[in-house]
């Protein structure tokens, strides 16, 4: 595989990222990835040096992580094309990926350097094709919006290269959830947790907000940027993390923004954690904000956002089959 030099991103003196909290929690986590994959190469026995891809790679290129239970902080991934030449190491999941490499530098493997060792990863949006058969169809689209986002990634990714690189590279397994992300993606949001806020509010029935809306506030002599919002509603979204909490300054500067939305007769419904990550989180926000918007929540998507239910079709199915494979093992007990 063809590999291309990039730099790392930009560091201030004391080698943190300037006023961002999830840039420098980014760098931070790229810094400790290349102490384990060096060490991780020191203690490798083969001649050709691993390809380190999935979670491991996207650590590399600063880019925020998809959730995914299944994946053990503890393991580095690396890529393998076929499982006979698959070698085993402790501390490492292989993730398989068969399409071979075109040689085309756009989408070519990324190299850095620590301490003299050589560091392989697979790009970004490589990454993110070889990791969507594992992830849920919202992680694939939370995944994608933080490709295009790059807080702290030096490279540059397009929607268009998204495109490209599906247009152009053969099926794979994860190709389709690859596919029905891309019209989620037009607009980015400021977070992860931003765009999980959006597709909860899409999965049972919402309108799409429109995104990183903004609106001058007279009281504080300035045009503001709100998460999302319903505008001829006066509906406005925002979630809260803890970069809100942490800094002082951008807590009171919410609060201040939120009371002078207020004032000017916006409803400002504001988001938290539990709000996205919880089943019951999830529905309290969209009744709230299916009652700020004056409409009844139906609980299922819109037509062109149905792909949403394919989580659970699949969680559904494989609970049939736990059940069916149960039933059997009784029968066989039975006799």
């Amino acid at each position: 595989m063809s590999t291309y030099q990039y730099p790392l991103p930009p560091t201030s003196a004391d080698g943190t990222m300037v006023r961002d909290y999830l840039a420098r929690s980014l760098t931070a986590l790229q810094s400790e990835e290349l102490r384990r994959c060096q060490s991780h190469l020191q203690r490798s026995i083969t001649n050709r040096p691993p390809i380190y891809t999935g979670l491991t790679a996207l650590k590399l290129c600063c880019i925020e992580l998809p959730w995914h239970p299944g994946f053990s902080n503890d393991a580095l991934q690396v890529l393998y094309s076929d499982r006979n030449q698959r070698p085993t190491r402790n501390h490492t999941r292989y993730l398989p990926w068969h399409i071979p490499d075109d040689g085309q530098t756009k989408f070519a493997n990324i190299h850095y350097t620590q301490d003299d060792t050589s560091i392989i990863c697979t790009h970004p949006v490589v990454t993110w094709a070889v990791l969507a058969r594992m992830l849920s169809q919202s992680e694939v689209i939370v995944l994608a919006d933080s490709l295009l986002r790059g807080t702290a990634c030096p490279i540059s990714i397009t929607l268009a290269d998204l495109r490209t690189f599906l247009k152009q590279t053969p099926d794979f397994a994860g190709k389709r959830r690859c596919l029905a992300a891309l019209p989620f993606v037009r607009t980015i949001t400021d977070s992860p947790m931003e765009a999980r806020t959006v597709l909860v509010l899409l999965r049972y029935g919402l309108p799409k907000p429109q995104l990183q809306w903004k609106v001058y506030i007279p009281e504080l002599h300035r045009t503001v940027t709100v998460d999302m919002a319903y505008p001829e509603a006066c509906v406005i979204i925002e979630y809260d993390g803890d970069a809100h909490r942490i800094d002082r300054h951008q807590h009171r500067w919410d609060e201040r923004k939120r009371q002078a939305l207020r004032a000017m007769g916006f409803t400002v419904i504001v988001v938290f954690a539990d709000d996205v990550t919880t089943v019951e989180g999830k529905i309290a926000l969209v009744q709230r904000v299916a009652r700020a918007l004056g409409i009844v929540e139906t609980g299922m998507p819109l037509p062109e956002y149905r792909v949403l239910l394919d989580d659970e079709r699949r969680m559904a199915h494989r609970l049939e089959q736990r059940r069916y494979r149960l039933r059997q093992r009784a029968k066989g007990r039975a006799v």
